[in-house]
């Protein structure tokens, strides 16, 4: 008998266990993300970009995103732990034994997430480290998660690029081409580049950089992006996205800085007969591509003007397309100190290092020539 109680209570536990076992798919499929680390759960809060419905009307609003089986399922969980429902959460280490290590900056950024949080009317818990493991999938969370709605990039196909005359004043005149670049820390990398060279503008709006992205095959804009982009994607999306889906890349600097695209070579062909200079990133022209004209492929300590211009960089494996390299004006390439066929798999640099690089050197050039004129 007391072998049997004690099977019943074992089983009892396991069943309750899975009663309570966060259900990550349904709360991805629901449209929700887990965003972990300081930096981008800080940026998220402060752009207010992503959609944080009060949490009593969350599921409400997402009932023809879940099964009923998932529904039936949540409407239990709703008294229960907070990890396990459908509505976004602040969710903080219980533990504060390593709060003690971090550095200044970083303890003022805990309580500036935390006030934000409350501000904004989210609601906090302080949970044991493996609940953020289990929401992080084993990512480094720094002990903060922030559980919200999920971004999608705007399109740009409707009304295109600013017209160069526009951009040389209060529109971004650097833009950044990302063709197929499906790795999502090379794409939150080549964010941070962006923003961090091209940051908010200021007083001059033409001075940031804004970015388009292939609507197929790239990395969407997932908490993985968000962290390898140490936040930047949230402050370059800051366009209340969820309440204006339309965004105009020719507006105000409160439009995102972040676009997709359908067709990216026809996109860039439209640029080009608008006066927008396109460099593709290639370590050579490529051949027999372009009837128009002979197009040339400059060092990059070659590479002057301050043309409004759109830096295009290929995917990881592959680089530029066929069709995408045609739309080029012309090709810049980052000149290294190897000798070919030495040093295999070092022969070249990484797309989002390639990136950073380019866009410092392109960055400046317009700098010197806005403070000559």
């Amino acid at each position: 008998n007391a072998l049997t109680a004690n099977t019943r209570d074992k089983r009892a536990e396991l069943e309750q266990a899975a009663d309570r076992k966060v259900n990550m798919r349904a709360l991805e499929g629901a449209g929700f993300d887990h965003l972990y680390g300081i930096a981008p759960v800080l940026n998220a809060l402060t752009a207010n970009t992503r959609d944080f419905a009060d949490p009593g009307k969350a599921l409400a609003d997402r009932m023809d995103m879940i099964d009923e089986e998932t529904i039936v399922e949540e409407e239990k969980q709703q008294a229960r732990k907070p990890e396990a429902q459908f509505a976004p959460w602040l969710f903080l280490q219980e533990d504060s034994a390593g709060g003690s290590k971090r550095s200044h900056s970083k303890v003022m950024a805990a309580r500036t997430i935390e006030r934000l949080a409350t501000d904004m009317g989210i609601p906090v818990a302080r949970v044991d480290k493996g609940v953020l493991n289990a929401l992080s999938g084993m990512r480094p969370h720094q002990g903060f998660i922030l559980r919200c709605g999920s971004l999608q990039f705007p399109s740009i196909d409707e009304q295109g690029l600013p017209n160069p005359a526009v951009a040389a004043t209060s529109a971004p005149n650097l833009w950044l081409a990302l063709d197929e670049i499906v790795d999502p820390q090379n794409l939150g990398a080549l964010l941070r580049s962006a923003y961090f060279i091209g940051g908010d503008g200021g007083q001059q709006q033409h001075a940031r950089i804004g970015v388009i992205v292939t609507s197929r095959n790239s990395s969407p804009p997932t908490p993985i992006v968000s962290a390898a982009s140490a936040g930047a994607l949230e402050l370059m999306m800051c366009s209340r996205q969820h309440d204006n889906d339309n965004a105009d890349a020719n507006s105000s600097s409160s439009s995102p800085l972040v676009y997709s695209t359908g067709n990216m070579s026809r996109l860039l062909n439209t640029a080009k007969e608008e006066g927008w200079r396109v460099l593709g990133a290639a370590a050579e022209s490529p051949n027999d591509i372009n009837d128009e004209h002979q197009q040339q492929c400059f060092d990059l300590q070659n590479i002057s003007g301050n043309t409004p211009t759109i830096l295009v960089l290929g995917s990881e494996g592959s680089g530029l397309r066929r069709l995408v390299a045609k739309a080029c004006t012309d090709f810049v390439r980052i000149t290294g100190g190897v000798t070919t066929g030495t040093a295999a798999g070092v022969d070249s640099l990484n797309v989002s290092v390639t990136g950073g690089i380019l866009l410092w050197h392109l960055a400046q050039i317009q700098k010197r020539n806005d403070v000559s004129t």
